[in-house]
């Protein structure tokens, strides 16, 4: 086991050599002594340095401007987030004021049904009351009729009787 180690770290320090030895010897281009172009690319690039410059403030003025806009936008935002906010707050107070009447008028509702039922328990006793007066009544009245109807009809009977008791004598 020590042997495969020993070989296979050896593979790999040969590999890492190789590739050192390969990338030094392709990496570097030569070298060139031309002065004379040398100073002509850096008169070039210097003449061309305000041009860069322009640029550059170009590209900062619209950096600015950009960031500009993008600071107005952000409070607009901010300005249009607070309002919704405040709405939010009004609505969840309107809410809060719309359940505490709903609750009372749940209340309110419950007192109602039951003086609801209550009159009509009263309704209904009052109605019962009335209709025990009238059966009695009734039964008073038929009963006094018939009791003059009774006595009637005895009295009927009792004449017959005595007119044909003093007819057979």
């Amino acid at each position: 086991m020590y042997k495969r180690t020993a070989k296979n770290i050896f593979r790999l320090l040969a590999s890492a050599l190789l590739l050192t030895g390969i990338s030094l010897g392709y990496g570097a281009p030569a070298a060139k002594a031309n002065y004379f172009t040398d100073l002509y690319n850096g008169l070039q690039s210097f003449s061309e340095l305000p041009g860069e410059v322009n640029k550059l403030q170009e590209s900062y003025q619209q950096t600015a401007d950009e960031l500009r806009q993008t600071k107005e936008d952000l409070s607009t935002a901010v300005d249009e987030l607070g309002q919704t906010k405040e709405q939010l707050s009004q609505s969840l107070d309107q809410m809060a004021a719309y359940q505490a009447q709903n609750a009372a008028l749940q209340e309110q509702n419950r007192q109602l049904s039951l003086v609801v039922d209550e009159l009509k328990n009263d309704r209904t006793a009052r109605e019962n009351y009335y209709q025990r007066i009238k059966v009695t009544v009734i039964t008073g009245l038929a009963l006094i009729l018939g009791y003059f109807l009774l006595i009637r009809l005895l009295r009927l009977t009792m004449r017959h009787r005595s007119r044909k008791s003093d007819r057979l004598r």
